[in-house]
């Protein structure tokens, strides 16, 4: 299991307490994961080591490729007056085929899954400014590099996919 070898890998790297952080989840969670005493939901646990450390996507029908844990937190949304959440929201309801939610939502999805998402410039700017915006908000420089390495090694997946 590839993935339990990278969970491991990484708590011997970073610790138990930043892997539960990065993770989303216990640090009691990540203990009996990698000591294979874990009763809980294994497939959920390996999706969620996928997405964060190995760059597991999901192509959103609103915000194109994504990580899939971030998709999983979008569902997770509540109804609100915010623009882009309550597109995520209607999206996640509608049949979305990422979604793990019932269609409780008669929206037609046609945002960037219809559009495609090779047309779609990049704004380095922009996510420069959106991930700066987010270490300050968690608060840590440190962050901010972790983010910004995240966003290199994703750009190089999508520019290596292209040269396939």
């Amino acid at each position: 299991m590839k993935w339990l070898a990278v969970l491991r890998e990484q708590v011997d790297l970073n610790g138990q307490r930043s892997v539960a952080d990065k993770l989303g989840i216990s640090n009691t969670t990540v203990s009996q994961v990698v000591n294979e005493k874990y009763p809980g939901d294994m497939a959920r646990i390996q999706a969620l080591v996928e997405s964060v450390f190995l760059k597991k996507t999901v192509i959103c029908p609103v915000l194109g490729e994504i990580a899939w844990h971030e998709c999983h937190r979008h569902q997770k949304n509540e109804f609100t007056s915010n623009p882009q959440k309550l597109r995520l929201y209607r999206s996640c309801r509608s049949g979305c085929e990422n979604s793990d939610l019932p269609v409780t939502q008669n929206v037609q999805l046609d945002a960037l899954a219809n559009r495609g998402t090779s047309s779609a410039k990049y704004d380095a700017s922009a996510v420069i400014n959106r991930l700066t915006r987010q270490a300050e908000n968690e608060g840590s420089r440190a962050r901010l590099l972790e983010l910004l390495q995240d966003e290199l090694h994703s750009l190089a997946a999508k520019y290596n996919k292209l040269l396939k």
